[in-house]
């Protein structure tokens, strides 16, 4: 089992380098941002891309992750061709014509995004084209990626990320040095677009044919078709906050509750890396005896690290961003630190949406994706209308909680749902024993930055591993695998 385990890690950490450093683009542009743009430049700027996010819920079809499924489980390297060959020509097809339709409508379109603005300068029309251009560059990039997740290509899935990483800050600081102000980010991102498809060429020539299989086609449709409305609920999870307190309070208050946004974004970051290594992990050692307890101990170490992140992360950065650096100033500008207070929410957010990426095993496994519309459609209404009836009492405040919320009611749906025709056997007392702690460290920690004392939330948060092993959490064997006691071995 640990050997299994070393490797799920070991793939998570390569797919996290290759995932965090691109995310991580939120995180070094945020200081910049803060500093170049108003409140409500830099809510407009969240609204596009909200809405992009949105509509690349549809491009897919949920041909990608039926790629993935199929390509890993399909062992001919004929029968792969023909599989990725069929998938892409679809989506080639189907996104040529709705990015004409987004790119043709961009006024329609610019008024949905933004209807606080009566009337739009050339600068909106032109980054909005901007984007629905690095939409349709990123959607096809997608596909040949996932083929190099399904064979287990994660350094050059990585480099490929952090290419365009690095290509979208260095081209988004050069441009705002040339005075090319809002859009500078947009183009930025499309630099970056470009690199990456140009990198992805490669595979997709060694992987295209000029024909299209209809079965086969068909076949992934119907396993990815389900995921369509249930990516569209968890985008307006994820999304929908920040359009009702455009339309209930103000867009200053989108870029301020934003900004705290970002920064809780980066355990999202964490479950996406996750994600990418678990998802080929499960579905190649489904068939072992010992699958279910595998997958039963992941779910317990996941909480153990993203809890442990969460702890340092709500310790050490509130602090940080306000520290008035030399040459540089303060990180994050005051204007939007009353954002800050969302952080720690957003993170608890985006631990629950790693433990739906847990529970997943069955649905890929049993093939049960048909009832994920309606448990994303539950945690998207509660989103939505509770953002419509208390964000304009509460604003950003009730748009985090409600985020968490939603996050959470998924997991639990999800849980109790496939528990039902795919029944996994978690260690539910060591995940009580290990949330318990950390939530007791949270709060000494919270009370300790209440008074204006910082040190003990850091001194906590840093002992948290310590105080798991001093309280009993680990078992025997993996004590002697920490080289703790002399013991087992497997």
């Amino acid at each position: 089992m640990f050997h299994d385990l070393l490797k799920l890690s070991r793939h998570t950490a390569i797919y996290g380098f290759g995932t965090v450093l691109p995310r991580m683009v939120a995180f070094i542009l945020l200081p910049v941002f803060t500093h170049q743009f108003s409140p409500q430049e830099f809510g407009v700027y969240q609204l596009y891309y909200a809405a992009i996010a949105l509509i690349m819920a549809f491009l897919p079809l949920g041909l990608d992750i039926a790629l993935l499924r199929f390509y890993v489980l399909e062992k001919d390297a004929g029968d792969r061709k023909k599989l990725f060959s069929s998938v892409f020509w679809a989506v080639l097809l189907y996104s040529i014509v709705l990015s004409g339709l987004l790119w043709f409508g961009s006024r329609f379109f610019l008024h949905l995004i933004v209807s606080s603005v009566t009337e739009y300068p050339p600068w909106m029309f032109y980054t909005l084209k901007l984007r629905i251009g690095v939409m349709f560059l990123d959607n096809l990039s997608n596909f040949p990626m996932w083929v190099m997740r399904g064979e287990g290509q994660a350094v050059r899935f990585s480099i490929i990320k952090v290419a365009g990483a690095i290509t979208q800050v260095v081209f988004t600081i050069v441009f705002l040095e040339m005075g090319r102000g809002v859009a500078a980010p947009f183009e930025g991102n499309l630099a970056a677009s470009v690199l990456m498809a140009v990198l992805c060429v490669p595979t997709i020539i060694s992987k295209l044919r000029p024909y299209v299989n209809w079965s086969t086609l068909s076949s992934c449709l119907a396993f990815g078709l389900p995921n369509v409305p249930n990516l569209v609920f968890v985008m307006l999870v994820e999304i929908s906050d920040r359009k009702i307190l455009e339309l209930l309070r103000t867009p200053a208050e989108v870029g301020i509750y934003s900004a705290g946004y970002r920064l809780g974004m980066f355990l999202s970051i964490v479950a996406l890396a996750f994600r990418y290594a678990w998802q080929p992990f499960f579905l190649q050692i489904a068939d072992r005896p010992n699958a279910k307890q595998i997958y039963a101990r992941v779910l317990t170490y996941y909480l153990a690290v993203a809890g442990w992140l969460f702890l340092l992360l709500t310790a050490f950065v509130p602090p940080l961003v306000k520290v008035n650096l030399p040459f540089i100033g303060v990180l994050i500008e005051q204007r939007y630190w009353a954002g800050l207070g969302v952080f720690p929410i957003i993170s608890l957010a985006h631990i629950c949406n790693g433990l739906w990426a847990v529970f997943m095993v069955g649905v890929y496994l049993q093939k049960r994706t048909g009832m994920l519309p309606l448990i994303t459609g539950i945690a998207a209404a509660i989103n939505i209308f509770g953002n419509l009836a208390l964000v304009p009492i509460w604003g950003m405040w009730a748009a985090a909680w409600l985020t968490f919320v939603a996050y959470a009611v998924m997991a639990g749906l999800l849980y109790f749902y496939i528990q039902r025709h795919y029944p996994i056997a978690y260690e539910w007392r060591r995940v009580v024993h290990l949330t318990v702690i950390g939530a007791g460290i949270f709060a000494l920690g919270e009370i300790g930055r209440r008074h204006g004392l910082n040190w003990p939330g850091y001194f906590l948060s840093l002992a948290f591993p310590l105080v798991l092993l001093w309280t009993g959490l680990a078992t025997e064997t993996e004590k002697a695998r920490l080289g703790l006691i002399k013991g087992k071995n497997g």
